[in-house]
C-alpha cells in the first residue's frame, strides 16, 4: 500500500471547519437542539487553533530574522559570536536614554542599531555612535 503525505493548509482547515459548523447548525434536530455550551466550546477550540497557527507563523518569521542577523554578523567578522552578542546588547538599548560621551549634550535615545564592518552602531538622534562609546544608560 502506497501512502501519500498531504500538507495541511490552515486556511482550508478553517473554511472546512466553518462549513461543517454551519451545516451542523442547519441540520440539528429542532426538538433536541445542541446545547449552547457545546457551541461555545467548539468556538473556543476553533479560536485556540487559530491563535496557535498565528503564533506558529510569528515564530517562523522570528526564526528567519534571527537567521538574517546571524548571517550579517558572520559575514562581517570571523568572531561572529561576539558580534551577535554586541548586536543583542544594542537591541537592549533600543528606546533607552544613554550617555555616549563626556559632554553634557552627549545624551539621547537609541532608536536604531546596525552592524558596520565588524562593529555595532547605535543611532542617537541623527548620528550613529559605536556601541563601545556608550558610557551609561539612564
Amino acid at each position: 500500500m502506497v501512502s501519500t503525505a498531504t500538507s495541511f493548509d490552515p486556511i482550508v482547515g478553517q473554511n472546512q471547519y466553518l462549513q461543517l459548523f454551519a451545516t451542523q447548525l442547519q441540520h440539528q434536530d429542532p426538538l433536541d437542539p445542541a446545547k449552547q455550551e457545546d457551541f461555545l466550546a467548539q468556538l473556543a477550540q476553533f479560536s485556540s487553533v487559530e491563535s496557535l497557527q498565528n503564533m506558529n507563523s510569528k515564530f517562523g518569521e522570528l526564526g528567519s530574522k534571527l537567521d538574517t542577523l546571524i548571517g550579517v554578523t558572520q559575514g562581517n567578522s570571523s568572531n561572529s559570536l561576539s558580534n551577535l552578542q554586541a548586536l543583542n546588547a544594542g537591541a537592549g538599548l533600543l528606546g533607552k536614554n544613554v550617555r555616549y560621551g563626556t559632554e553634557s549634550g552627549d545624551v539621547g535615545v537609541v532608536d536604531q542599531i546596525k552592524p558596520d564592518n565588524g562593529s555595532i552602531l547605535v543611532r542617537i538622534g541623527d548620528q550613529f555612535v559605536p556601541i563601545a562609546h556608550i558610557v551609561s544608560v539612564e
